[in-house]
């Protein structure tokens, strides 16, 4: 959320975050099987089902003097 923050968002709201684990990448097109099978092999089995978070959250852009947003 930080970086979020560094790019000139404010009211940074986490609204979920939860893990990803191998088998649900297959419903994102830039994860082919080879990749998924690559994981697989690569990536300790105890890590399969949380390889990386997913974390979704809102935040708005500050409105600047003149109508536009910072950063424009």
């Amino acid at each position: 959320m930080k970086k979020v923050s560094n790019v000139g968002f404010e009211a940074i709201e986490l609204e979920d975050r939860r893990p990803v684990g191998i088998d649900e990448l297959a419903r994102y097109p830039i994860f082919p099987e080879e990749l998924r099978d690559f994981l697989r092999r690569a990536v300790p089995e105890a890590r399969h089902a949380e390889l990386v978070w997913s974390v979704a959250l809102t935040a708005r852009k500050p409105i600047t003097p003149g109508g536009g947003t910072h950063g424009g």
